[in-house]
């Protein structure tokens, strides 16, 4: 599987195409699996927006719905009202633990302001724990012992293996250092051997530690971080970054990454646009969890 190549300047790393390779393999193992009477499903819960709105995580949740019909993902909807309170999430999420027919568990983000994710999160049972956000797993993850690592971070290095570069003895640079990003990402590449760097927004002079890197990572949440100046020639640059943007002169909205995506690819061998780059190969990374919790 390879990324699919631009024109002019660095090779896109197109995460439609990687994601539609992706979705295939799942859609056959699906078929092995239920061939031989498993079950493979997605059970997710959504708190509600106020009446009368419509959440993004509604809209990303009848997406999820429409993917797992086409690979013969059984999807079941867990809706909670707005009012909702850490009890009722909570015992959602224990109910589905304890159901022999549920596979596979995710809690989409965000839940009340006075909820607080990490005790939600804490919560899932590592098995089924598709987005590998409980804590148990994200340990698990330094020591190479789970197989549900945070689907976004997943995603990322499916995209750098896309490019057939040698993690082993590259230089990583990572900006940004969250928890389900930033952090597994690093832990990922130092697994094959890579010398990782996890930088931050405290870090001095960020142009001259980047400028090493044979693989940019940026996951700041920062439009235009990532400027031409910053990027090693031929590197791989893999955006993680999702900025919404309003354009002065229309009014228009649009999706921005951290990468300043046109002076960065006359620079470097691979890069990934945003919007069509990270966030389909994550969604893949999701439904690929969801076969390999049921395979244990």
């Amino acid at each position: 599987m390879s990324a699919m190549s631009g024109s002019t300047g660095a090779q896109i790393i197109d995460g439609r195409a990687l994601a539609d390779a992706f979705r295939a393999e799942i859609r056959n193992d699906v078929q092995q699996l239920q061939s031989r009477g498993r079950i493979v499903s997605l059970d997710a819960v959504l708190v509600d927006g106020p009446p009368g709105s419509r959440s993004s995580a509604r809209t990303y949740a009848e997406s999820q719905k429409a993917g797992c019909a086409e690979l013969g993902i059984e999807y079941r909807l867990h809706v909670l009202p707005h009012s909702a309170t850490y009890e009722d999430i909570a015992g959602r999420v224990l109910l589905l633990n304890t159901d022999e027919r549920v596979t596979a568990i995710m809690v989409h983000m965000p839940l009340p302001d006075a909820v607080d994710p990490y005790r939600i999160q804490s919560l899932i049972d590592p098995d089924k724990d598709v987005e590998g956000v409980n804590p148990a797993n994200i340990g698990n993850v330094v020591y190479d012992r789970s197989s549900l690592v945070p689907c976004t971070a997943l995603a990322v290095l499916k995209m750098v293996d896309s490019t057939g570069l040698e993690l082993r003895g590259s230089e990583v640079v990572c900006v940004g250092a969250s928890n389900i990003v930033g952090k597994p990402v690093a832990i990922l590449m130092m697994q094959r051997e890579a010398t990782v760097h996890s930088c931050n927004k405290y870090t001095h002079d960020l142009s001259a530690m980047t400028r090493q890197a044979d693989v940019l990572v940026s996951a700041a949440g920062k439009a235009g971080l990532i400027t031409a100046e910053m990027v090693k020639p031929g590197a791989v640059v893999v955006d993680v970054g999702i900025n919404r943007m309003v354009e002065p002169a229309t009014g228009k909205k649009r999706i921005v990454g951290d990468v300043d995506f046109e002076s960065v690819k006359s620079v470097a061998g691979w890069i990934s646009p945003v919007p069509g780059g990270v966030g389909p190969v994550t969604v893949a990374m999701l439904l690929r969890n969801t076969v390999d919790a049921v395979r244990g």
